[in-house]
């Protein structure tokens, strides 16, 4: 979900701009969770060849039985580049982690509203990923599916 999340965030920076804002894009490149490139495809081959195939309710177990734990990114760093740049309030912040926003709140920086990535942005093979995420406690404003939906949302197989 990395790229359409990013494009959207690129485009509402600039319509942010356009309206007379400026818009900022800090990206800090961490394949898989900062569990690696190498890593994070053996993530995505053992997704889908699980019984099953992939689906929403297993997307973070998998990830911990392949890497031994789920997420290896250390947020709290992640600010220090707005703080470098003098950013002391985010009007819209385009991020469903919950972890980069604990991390800006927490050193000081604003944040005035979270935007979510709209539906029609996610590519259906993504859903598995968003699923889960907002299963976990990630960012939404919509409903957050259970444990029926999360089974029934699979992923791409091996064909």
């Amino acid at each position: 979900t990395c790229r359409p999340y990013l494009t959207h965030a690129i485009e509402e920076c600039v319509k942010g701009a356009q309206q007379g804002g400026v818009g900022l894009i800090a990206y800090s490149r961490k394949e898989g969770r900062a569990l690696g490139e190498v890593t994070k495809f053996l993530v995505y081959n053992a997704r889908k060849r699980q019984v099953g195939g992939d689906s929403a309710d297993k997307y973070f177990l998998r990830t911990e039985c392949v890497a031994g734990v789920q997420d290896m990114r250390f947020q709290e760093l992640m600010p220090d580049v707005l703080h470098w740049l003098g950013v002391k309030k985010i009007h819209r912040l385009v991020s469903m982690s919950n972890d980069k926003y604990d991390a800006i709140t927490h050193s000081g920086i604003e944040v005035g509203e979270r935007v979510k990535i709209p539906d029609e942005l996610v590519p259906a093979d993504a859903r598995v990923e968003i699923e889960a995420k907002i299963a976990a406690g990630y960012f939404t404003d919509g409903s957050v599916p259970d444990d029926v939906k999360l089974a029934a949302t699979k992923g791409r197989g091996l064909a």
